[in-house]
């Protein structure tokens, strides 16, 4: 196994943990009735919106890393990966603080920041990358992820700035992250 595998599973291993440790948090309705599931303190709805984050997290990993395999793994690049886990690391708690209390300013703000850190810190992973394989930047994708990646964070820092005011904005101008990534570029396949 080389050094690129070896940091996509380990990538790939603590995502699955990230995944699961959300859904365990999901309870089963008292009720009988489909609509009891979307009244079980937004634990459902919650734990869609975090997958698709992560989904769209893991996905642009495997992308960044996808047919690279000659890539030098520095214990940098090590690192800045393990930074970028760290942050996916704190989802669920942050996922469950926001089911348990929607529309409250605290736990919306923090999920957004959660959110932040994470782009920061895949920043640095891509940047790091770069950094000790420069011929990287002169790939399509690469000037893609740049663009993309900026236009997250600016995102992200509007939803902090107007989930202040109005708390579910967060939620709703972070959704924003995810079509982003969503959108088909052709660079990206």
């Amino acid at each position: 196994m080389n050094k690129v595998e070896r940091l996509e599973d380990y990538t790939n291993a603590v995502i699955a943990i990230v995944i699961t440790l959300m859904v365990l948090d999901i309870h089963a309705p008292a009720g009988h009735l489909f609509s009891d599931i979307f009244r079980a303190n937004n634990h459902f709805l919650t734990y869609i919106y975090s997958f698709l984050l992560i989904s769209m997290y893991w996905v642009n990993h495997g992308r960044l890393f996808s047919g690279l395999k000659s890539l030098k793994i520095t214990p940098q690049v090590s690192w800045a990966n393990s930074i970028f886990l760290l942050f996916i690391t704190f989802l669920p708690f942050a996922s469950s603080w926001l089911a348990r209390n929607i529309n409250q300013r605290d736990p919306e703000m923090f999920y957004a920041a959660i959110m932040l850190c994470i782009d920061l810190s895949y920043y640095l992973l891509m940047k790091t990358l770069i950094h000790f394989n420069p011929a990287l930047n002169t790939l399509p994708r690469f000037k893609v992820y740049h663009f993309k990646l900026h236009l997250n964070l600016l995102i992200n820092i509007l939803a902090i700035c107007c989930g202040y005011m109005v708390p579910i904005s967060t939620i709703a101008i972070s959704l924003l992250a995810v079509v982003i990534w969503v959108i088909p570029d052709k660079a990206l396949k």
